[in-house]
């Protein structure tokens, strides 16, 4: 089978909460600028903040020969061998059960592998997807 890539999808909700996070650190940043060591410290975490809203719109999720690869912005990578797949349910709710995923969106589809590991993602064609996704399996 051929690869297959799947870009993020990104809801409403994901402007509504990063634009005013990004203005408040932004005003920190303002407001720091008489003392030199909270300008740096509000520099890192402005940069840090940066990095968090804007790394997940650089995502994607790709099916390979052998294994789903999911790309959660710009460096880090999760590799799940179809083998290890257990279980895939679609869901709309405002957090997910992983810590990593590459979610952007209320409704995602929850990938459970291996024992215990769950991740999520939402892309633009959520039916597209897991309809690919279980031929694979």
């Amino acid at each position: 089978m051929e690869k297959k890539r799947y870009l993020p999808l990104i809801d409403k909700l994901f402007f509504i909460v990063s634009i005013p996070t990004l203005i408040l650190v932004g005003a920190g940043v303002a407001i720091s600028v008489y003392s030199i060591p909270a300008l740096l410290i509000m520099c890192a975490v402005f940069m840090f903040v940066l990095y968090v809203l804007i790394s997940p719109l650089f995502g994607y999720v790709e099916l390979g020969e052998s294994s789903l690869v999911i790309k959660y912005g710009f460096f880090l990578k999760k590799e799940i061998p179809y083998t290890s797949i257990r279980d895939i349910t679609r869901e709309r709710k405002f957090y997910s059960d992983s810590m990593l995923s590459l979610k952007n969106s209320l409704d995602h589809v929850n990938i459970k592998y291996n024992k215990f590991d769950v991740t999520s993602v939402s892309v633009k064609s959520n039916d597209e997807f897991i309809a690919e996704l279980e031929k694979r399996i």
